[in-house]
């Protein structure tokens, strides 16, 4: 049985429409299915099914309505763990693990699970009171435990009450809201020693901008290793990009990463890569649109006044997490569709959730 591909692969079924003109559409049972292995990771319950039997998930209020129910019910934390896990890459959390050493609170208080826990708490609570979209970058808070906010360094109103207890918290430092200031993302592209600005910036580009970079050409040389300790790590990167082959990716990836670089490896604030601080971090840096920052909270100004960049490349991926499948290039119509829809409310997560499972192309076969 469990290695029946009925039992490892989801199947449609015969299609609804049998009309070869028309593209074919799965069955008002096979998309209930969809819809309840996409939000809650499991079968139909009892409502999605009397649906289905009636006929009603035809109508998108109809269906807008079951994405609202299922949201709320507690098996939809499924969605938003794997979602989570596939989109940012927490799925690799831990697999190059900090430095016992240089990092010892990392293993004291056990922060990766709950580093993943704020991530979850923080996109669970846009996707609950349906906010834009672009406060998954923007917004100045998230939900921290007495850990977290001691790696953070953030003072919190009210004290907790128990050690793993989560709760909001408003941060003043402007660095820190949103997505690329969470602990999660910042160690996930780490390498468990250091930060890279190259690592951080082509994960933006993935996972943010939905631009992936090429491979680098086979005949680039490594950066050489700056023994003396006299360089600065632009500097040592910008032997990359003065090359052709090199800075065609590197100007696009090198600004991103090193607007990161006022965190270390664990996500903690620094000005200086030493502890005596002589070697400062620079996180300034000039985009390929000739865009310019001084520092994260300034890329993030940039990065949401731009916001259909980011809307795509979640739409993309929510997309790609509901269809089990990887987009193709005549998939775009139907993203721009979906994006359209939800243009005029501000690109609102729920309603870009909701806009996934109406769209055409999640009905077809």
């Amino acid at each position: 049985i469990l290695c029946s591909p009925k039992f490892l692969y989801f199947n449609p079924g015969e299609p609804e429409t049998e009309d070869k003109t028309r593209e074919k559409r799965i069955s008002q049972h096979a998309l209930a299915e969809r819809i309840s292995y996409f939000l809650t990771s499991s079968l139909p319950d009892v409502e999605l099914r009397q649906a289905a039997d009636q006929g009603r998930l035809n109508s998108h209020h109809a269906l807008r309505a079951e994405v609202v129910r299922l949201l709320g019910r507690e098996s939809s934390h499924n969605f938003v763990y794997d979602f989570l896990e596939s989109w940012l890459n927490l799925r690799e959390l831990g697999s190059m693990p900090p430095d016992f050493e240089t990092f010892p609170e990392y293993y004291a208080s056990n922060l990766q699970p709950e580093m993943k826990q704020e991530t979850q708490l923080f996109f669970r609570h846009v996707l609950d009171n349906n906010l834009p979209a672009r406060d998954l970058l923007s917004a100045n808070y998230s939900f921290l435990n007495r850990d977290l906010a001691k790696l953070y360094g953030v003072e919190t109103q009210t004290p907790f009450s128990e050690a793993a207890e989560f709760q909001r918290v408003q941060f003043t430092d402007k660095n820190r809201g949103g997505l690329l200031g969470q602990a999660s993302v910042l160690t996930v592209s780490a390498n468990g020693i250091e930060t890279s600005p190259v690592i951080r910036g082509v994960w933006v580009l993935e996972r943010i901008l939905g631009t992936p970079t090429p491979p680098p050409p086979d005949d680039v040389p490594a950066i050489d290793p700056d023994i003396r300790g006299a360089k600065t790590v632009k500097a040592q990167l910008e032997k990359h990009r003065s090359s052709a082959a090199c800075n065609e990716c590197h100007r696009k990836i090198d600004p991103l990463g090193f607007a990161m670089e006022c965190f270390d490896p664990i996500g903690r604030t620094r000005s200086a890569y030493d502890m005596r601080g002589k070697r400062k971090v620079d996180t300034a840096g000039v985009l390929p649109s000739g865009e310019s920052f001084s520092n994260l909270a300034e890329l993030k100004k940039i990065l949401v006044r731009h916001e259909e960049f980011f809307v795509r490349t979640l739409v993309t991926h929510l997309l790609t997490h509901a269809l089990g499948r990887h987009i193709e290039p005549e998939d775009r119509f139907a993203i721009d569709k979906i994006m359209l829809s939800a243009e005029d409310d501000g690109y609102r997560l729920q309603d870009l959730v909701a806009a996934v499972i109406t769209s055409d192309l999640f009905a077809r076969q």
